[in-house]
C-alpha cells in the first residue's frame, strides 16, 4: 500500500501547527493535536490524498466539521430511517427519534435528552446528553472511525451545549444589557469574584469613557450577578465595511462554563451580538471569536475606536490590546503599527500602579509577570513564583508540572498530550526516536524470554 511506510512523526509535526495569513504559525489546540495523532486517520488521509480533516484550524471549526460529517453521512444512509432533532442539529438513527419536544425533558432534567425508542414499542425514554450523542455518532461509519479522545470531546461539548440550551427554555437567570459597568466589576453585586483581576478596582469607567460598549450580565433569583461580559458594539473588520457586535471574554461564578454559555445563548436570542469570544477554549486568544452560528472568525482582523490618553483609567484588555494613540484605535492583532499594549493591570498606560496581577496565585505582585499555561489555560504568573512551572524550549512558554511528564530515555520534560506511548514497554516518551530506542533496548533485554517461550511451545 502507498501509505505503508509513511513517516508518522513528520506528518504529526506538519499538521501540528496552523499557518495564518501573515505567515506566522501557532501551535494547534490539544484537541486538534489528539485528533491528528490518530494513525488510522493519517493513513486514511494519505491513502485518499485528502488532508482536509488534518487542516482544521481551530476547535470551533473542528466541532462543526465533526457533527456535519455525522449528519451528512446519516442523511445518506438507508439504514438510519429516523430523525433526531437536537438544538440546531438533525441526526439520523436506526432506532431513536424525537417528538415535538425536540429532546427537551418535561421534568426539567437539563442534562438529559428525551427520545422515542422504536425498538421498544415506540416508548419514550430519556438518556444523558453525552451518552445519547455518542450513540448517534457511532451509528455512522464516520463516527465509528473517530478516536476515543475525539468522541469524549464531542460528548463533553455537546453536553455543555445541551444543558445551556435546555436551561434557557425555563430561564432562572435574568439577562441585562446596559451601561451598568460598575455592578459587573463589584464583588458586592456578583456571586464570587469571577477570578477577575479587575474586580473592585474602580476601572470600569474605561468602558463608558473610552470605547463604545455595553455591559451584559445574568442575575439569579437572589439578585446576584452570576455571569458577565462586555459587548463591543462597533467592531470594524479590517479591509471591509462590515461592523460587528462582539461579546468579549465571559466571566462567571466559579468559572462555570455553563453560566457563560447561558449568557451567550441569551444574548444571541435577544439579538444583541453577532459573535463572541469562544467559551473556555482559547479564551485568552485575542482572535478567538466565533459568529453566532459557531463559525470561526479567527481569520479576520478587527479594530475598535478607543479614545484613551496615557493617564486615563484603563481596564485590562483581553482582545483589543494593541493601541495606536494617534489614530485612537485598538486592534486585536499585532501586525500593525501600535504605540502601547493595553493588556496591563496597572490601571493606566502610564502604569501609576507598580503592582502586577499574578492570575495563577490570585494576588498582586511587585515583580514582573509572564504567561504560563495551566491545564490548557493561559494565565499570568509572577517571575518570582514559577516553582510549579517548567520552561519548554520548543514551545517557548512555561507549562505547569501537572501537564508534563519526564521522558524515561532522555529525562527531558514534555507535554503529556504530546507523548508517544509504547504498547511494548507501557511507558510514554517525548518523541519517536526515544520510543524506538526504548523498545529496541526492551527487546534486547527480554529476547531470551521470547526464546524460552518459543521452545516451551
Amino acid at each position: 500500500m502507498l501509505y505503508y511506510n509513511f513517516n508518522y512523526k513528520e506528518f504529526t509535526y506538519r499538521f501540528g501547527f496552523t499557518e495564518h495569513d501573515n505567515g506566522k504559525k501557532s501551535r494547534r489546540n490539544k484537541v486538534l493535536l489528539n485528533f491528528i495523532k490518530d494513525k488510522n486517520l493519517l493513513k486514511e488521509c494519505i491513502k485518499k490524498n485528502d488532508f482536509t480533516l488534518l487542516n482544521i484550524p481551530n476547535v470551533a471549526e473542528f466541532k462543526k466539521t465533526m457533527f456535519n460529517k455525522v449528519m451528512e453521512e446519516g442523511g445518506q444512509s438507508e439504514n438510519l430511517p429516523y430523525k433526531v432533532e437536537l438544538i440546531n442539529y438533525t441526526f439520523r438513527s436506526s432506532k431513536y427519534s424525537t417528538d415535538e419536544m425536540r429532546g427537551l425533558c418535561e421534568d426539567s432534567d437539563y442534562k438529559s435528552c428525551r427520545y422515542i425508542n422504536h425498538k421498544n414499542n415506540g416508548r419514550i425514554f430519556k438518556m444523558k446528553a453525552g451518552k445519547f450523542i455518542r450513540n448517534l455518532i457511532l451509528e455512522t461509519e464516520f463516527g465509528r472511525k473517530l478516536s476515543e479522545p475525539t468522541l469524549i470531546y464531542l460528548q463533553e461539548t455537546f453536553s455543555e451545549d445541551w444543558q445551556t440550551y435546555s436551561m434557557s427554555t425555563l430561564p432562572k437567570n435574568n439577562l441585562y444589557v446596559n451601561d451598568n459597568f460598575r455592578d459587573i466589576y463589584s464583588s458586592s453585586e456578583c456571586e464570587g469574584d469571577f477570578c477577575s483581576c479587575m474586580m473592585n478596582r474602580g476601572l470600569h469607567t474605561f468602558y463608558k469613557d473610552a470605547v463604545k460598549a455595553s455591559a451584559a450580565y445574568l442575575r439569579n433569583t437572589e439578585g446576584k450577578i452570576v455571569a458577565r461580559c462586555v459587548i463591543y458594539n462597533e467592531v470594524h473588520e479590517e479591509g471591509s465595511e462590515k461592523v460587528w457586535r462582539l461579546a468579549e471574554r465571559q466571566y462567571s461564578t466559579n468559572q462555570d462554563n455553563l453560566l457563560k454559555r447561558a449568557l451567550i445563548e441569551a444574548l444571541i436570542r435577544g439579538n444583541y451580538i453577532d459573535g463572541y469570544k469562544q467559551v473556555g477554549f482559547d479564551c485568552h486568544n485575542a482572535k478567538g471569536y466565533v459568529d453566532i452560528y459557531g463559525n470561526s472568525l479567527e481569520d479576520k482582523d478587527f479594530w475598535i475606536d478607543c479614545d484613551l490618553e496615557t493617564y486615563e483609567l484603563l481596564s485590562y484588555q483581553d482582545s483589543f490590546k494593541w493601541y495606536d494613540i494617534s489614530k485612537r484605535r485598538a486592534y486585536n492583532f499585532s501586525d500593525v503599527y501600535y504605540d502601547y499594549c493595553l493588556d496591563t493591570t496597572d490601571g493606566s498606560i502610564d502604569g501609576e500602579d507598580d503592582e502586577n496581577y499574578d492570575e495563577f496565585h490570585d494576588e498582586y505582585t511587585d515583580a514582573d509577570t509572564v504567561t504560563v499555561i495551566y491545564h490548557g489555560r493561559e494565565m499570568s504568573c509572577s517571575v518570582d513564583s514559577l516553582e510549579e512551572f517548567i520552561w519548554i524550549e520548543s514551545e517557548e512558554i512555561y507549562y505547569h508540572k501537572d501537564d508534563l511528564e519526564i521522558c524515561p530515555v532522555c529525562d527531558d520534560w514534555f507535554l503529556e498530550d504530546d507523548g508517544y506511548k509504547s504498547e511494548l514497554t507501557g511507558e510514554t516518551y517525548c518523541c519517536v526516536d526515544c520510543l524506538n530506542r526504548a523498545e529496541d533496548e526492551y527487546r534486547e533485554e527480554h529476547c531470551h524470554e521470547e526464546i524460552e517461550l518459543a521452545n516451551a511451545a
